[in-house]
């Protein structure tokens, strides 16, 4: 269980965050690399549909320092990303544009190859990572929990401000599963998920997984809309990652 976080995170920089990691192409995308190559864990971060934004980049290398994992999170759009201002998509011009990169760059059918794709590739680029775990936000996050289901090529995963949240993606699960829904995600998705995880058949995922709603929180708070000079923020975006690296601790 990772109901208590008790793995202590670097502090975290409210602003101008300067990354640690690196660009690199491995297994045919540019990805964000940051942690020590030699590590016998590795984790495949998905991000949101707003990309590389500092904030993420910064839980990579939390990730990567807290933890010790080898962290890789690809660019599976090839260098396009949404426009911020189209979130919340409270105007029709808003959510059009929202809709449009959700079926263009953003399909999850993509998403899902791409992720796989990607996942072999990395196998055979660092053989010195025995076991690996996929962590993704919001858009990135329903990927993660689609590609967590039979043969699947993780040991461990985890849905942060989840979109798209859907109970069947649960029942197929096959390994441990970490879900942190915000306050915007919808509250009879997130009881469902509740309700699943405590009869799961299978038994990894039933006495392993664990879902915290942080209900004071906006979608998006651990990842690119982040607002992490509100002193509640930041101190929720603390405890999540310390919730994340105990999960990956306990279970990769």
């Amino acid at each position: 269980m990772a109901s208590k976080a008790c793995c202590k995170i670097p502090p975290v920089v409210t602003h101008d965050y300067t990354a640690k990691g690196t660009y690199e192409t491995v297994a045919n995308f540019k990805s964000y690399i940051t942690g020590p190559k030699s590590s016998k864990t590795g984790i495949l971060v998905i991000f949101d549909i707003f990309g590389y934004f500092p904030q993420t980049l910064q839980g990579a290398d939390i990730l990567a320092s807290a933890g010790g994992h080898l962290v890789v999170m690809p660019d599976f759009f090839h260098g396009e990303a949404a426009d911020p201002n189209c979130y919340p998509p409270d105007t029709p011009e808003k959510g059009r544009a929202l809709m449009a990169f959700l079926n263009g760059p953003a399909k999850i059918s993509d998403g899902e190859g791409n992720v796989r794709l990607a996942a072999e590739g990395l196998k055979k680029e660092f053989p010195e990572v025995e076991r690996w775990g996929v962590v993704g936000y919001c858009w990135g996050g329903k990927v993660a929990a689609v590609v967590s289901g039979p043969e699947t090529l993780f040991t461990a995963s985890a849905q942060l401000h989840p979109a798209m949240m859907d109970v069947e993606d649960l029942k197929k699960i096959t390994i441990p599963h970490l879900a942190l829904p915000s306050g915007d995600e919808p509250a009879d998705v997130v009881e469902a998920y509740k309700k699943e995880l405590a009869v799961h058949p299978n038994e990894a995922v039933r006495t392993k997984s664990y879902i915290e709603v942080y209900d004071t929180m906006a979608h998006g708070w651990m990842a690119a809309r982040a607002q992490l000079a509100d002193e509640q923020v930041r101190k929720e975006y603390e405890r999540g990652y310390e919730q994340v690296v105990t999960f990956l601790r306990d279970n990769l």
